[in-house]
């Protein structure tokens, strides 16, 4: 499960103490690139297997999951995990009194029929 009040957490979100001006969508891109690798991982494919279920190229997914990931979308990182038969789930609500917001992505395994 992905939180992104942690990117709002100094002491938890490098990107945020570097500076960078979209720290918190950094922060979930990266959440999701350490998904994706998991993801291949788990189902014991190559990187040349896995772009080519995800619709990219092996040098580009290598890139992606070297952590060369800035000019990639949160949708497409998104749409590789679906592709790899992953649900994402995007949950929004609002805040417990005196705490701060979050957006939370939870990912499953979809299973075969």
């Amino acid at each position: 499960m992905i939180k992104s009040s942690a990117a709002k957490d100094p002491r938890r979100n490098v990107w945020l103490q570097l500076g960078f001006p979209d720290a918190e969508n950094h922060y979930l891109k990266a959440e999701l690139v350490v998904r994706l690798a998991k993801a291949i991982r788990t189902l014991g494919l190559t990187q040349r297997t896995a772009a080519r279920r995800i619709g990219t190229t092996q040098p580009e997914l290598s890139k992606i999951l070297g952590g060369k990931f800035t000019e990639v979308s949160l949708e497409r990182l998104m749409r590789f995990l679906a592709a790899l038969g992953y649900r994402i789930e995007i949950k929004i609500g609002a805040a417990k009194r005196n705490e701060a917001g979050e957006v939370t992505i939870t990912g499953t395994r979809r299973r075969a029929a």
